[in-house]
């Protein structure tokens, strides 16, 4: 089934807000790939461990959670 040619007449503006749209979509899943591949980086556990470590070392600022 061929579509007519007319439902190709779209504004610029609609297309300028779907490119909008598609390029923060694209960024959200590209940030969401990073979080992801930082999550698992088992490099990422000494560095970590360090940071939280400074918040047990200094109370009167940070809050601190003991790890087990």
């Amino acid at each position: 089934m061929t579509r007519p040619i007319s439902d190709l007449d779209v504004p610029v503006t609609q297309l300028q807000a779907d490119m909008r749209q598609l390029v923060a979509r694209q960024r959200l899943q590209a940030g969401i790939a990073a979080e992801a591949r930082h999550l698992m980086d088992p490099a990422e556990t000494a560095f970590e461990k360090a940071f939280a470590q400074m918040a047990c070392d200094h109370p009167e600022a940070c809050t601190c959670e003991e790890s087990p």
